[in-house]
């Protein structure tokens, strides 16, 4: 097929992405999701006729994929607290409450006791944090900016990691990130990264593109694998 279009949220469009990429089939696709990143990050429309009239007034471009273990994923994976929270929601909660599902979810776990995460960088350099996010682009949880250096079409990811420990510092986190206020505080380090390994002492969470993928260790990394996706011919990014 020349072309194939998913209607869903960002777990639908992880799936289909997971089995087009690497093949020249088009992914064009239709945000109805709870966080709808990756029409966010691509500038799509909100609307189903807006998407599919992109079929042939907009532009295909080439966007390479990440891996997390043996699972492809496009565009955001998390480990710890993040991930603890996405493993925790149940499907109808979500569907019945939007993006507050998250919160709710977020807050029983903060609850919970919050075990340290080990990130090792290329080098072998390692640091301890409390929570870990990596992103292709820039967008996270909607139309959340999390990281205004990422670059969908770069080679590499970045890397934003709590590294003051306590359920009130997540807490803080999530608050800080709604409102932009993470980006030069000294308790966050944000870094560009070909890749990143993940380990934790005791079982903790990961998930990529807003499902859960599995418990740790998880190495991140992007890869030369290639999905063509039909976005806005204004979205800047190089045709092909």
């Amino acid at each position: 097929a020349d072309a194939v279009v998913a209607v869903g949220g960002d777990g639908t469009m992880n799936e289909v992405a997971d089995g087009l990429a690497g093949s020249a089939t088009r992914l064009a696709f239709v945000p109805h999701g709870t966080g709808n990143v990756f029409a966010r990050e691509f500038s799509l429309p909100e609307s189903v006729e807006g998407c599919l009239d992109l079929l042939s007034s907009g532009k295909t471009i080439s966007v390479r994929v990440a891996m997390a273990n043996e699972r492809r994923f496009v565009l955001l994976a998390s480990a710890g607290f993040d991930a603890e929270v996405v493993e925790r929601m149940e499907s109808r909660q979500k569907n019945l409450l939007g993006i507050a599902a998250y919160v709710l979810s977020g807050a029983r776990h903060l609850l919970r006791p919050q075990p340290s995460l080990w990130l090792e960088f290329p080098g072998r350099e390692r640091v301890e944090a409390q929570s870990v996010i990596v992103t292709r682009g820039r967008k996270y949880g909607g139309n959340v900016t999390i990281a205004p250096g990422g670059d969908i079409s770069g080679e590499t990811f970045q890397v934003i990691a709590l590294l003051r420990k306590g359920r009130w510092s997540i807490a803080k986190f999530a608050l800080d990130v709604l409102r932009g206020k993470h980006i030069g505080s000294r308790h966050v380090l944000i870094r560009e990264s070909p890749s990143l390994f993940v380990r934790c002492a005791i079982p903790s969470a990961c998930q990529v593109d807003g499902e859960y993928l599995g418990p740790l260790p998880v190495r991140f990394i992007v890869t030369d694998v290639l999905l063509r996706v039909v976005v806005p011919l204004e979205f800047p990014f190089p045709q092909g």
